[in-house]
């Protein structure tokens, strides 16, 4: 900075600023909440496979109990997990701005991550194989604070989330 600029740093005062959540948020492809439930779906199969191989090749008596019961709580964790993912998919969403990119996510807990785009180091989409099949993409944005600091906007169409990467990139590069 030349030393004849005036240094200026003015204070803010958290009253006047505009809160985030009142931004309109980008909401995900419906397919994601799809997704989400085979990928719930999947969970509690292999824990009937893993349970039942167990049962198989133990070398004991497993009581009644041990026998109703455990797959009994996988299924409730699985309509617990269900429920959790049909009510806090209304909850996601993400935001562009000028300076910053949003995601927010949870139902009883809730995440609101927003990165500035001079912290952003990486960019990349993504795809697994369930997301994959349904046409969907992921956004992944690395930070230099580590994967605490990371961001992942998952459900969106491979041409949306590859316009996002683009943006996101464009950005970072005029902050270099």
């Amino acid at each position: 900075m030349p030393l004849n600029e005036e240094f200026s740093n003015q204070v803010v005062l958290p009253d006047l600023l505009a809160p985030i959540e009142v931004q309109e948020f980008e909401d995900l492809e419906q397919k994601y909440k799809l997704v989400k439930q085979i990928s719930a779906a999947i969970l509690l199969i292999l824990a009937f496979i893993g349970f039942f191989l167990f049962v198989y090749f133990s070398s004991g008596d497993i009581p009644i109990k041990v026998l109703i019961g455990v797959p009994l709580i996988f299924v409730v964790l699985f309509v617990l997990k269900l429920t959790l993912v049909i009510l806090g998919f209304p909850k996601k969403g993400y935001l562009l701005r000028e300076q910053d990119i949003s995601y927010r996510s949870g139902l009883l807990i809730y995440k609101l991550t927003t990165i500035p785009f001079n912290r952003i180091q990486h960019v990349e989409v993504s795809q697994n194989i369930i997301e994959k099949g349904f046409g969907l993409s992921r956004v992944n944005v690395f930070t230099a604070g580590g994967s605490v600091s990371d961001l992942s906007i998952p459900g969106l169409l491979p041409e949306k989330a590859h316009k996002i990467e683009s943006f996101l990139l464009l950005k970072v590069s005029k902050h270099e």
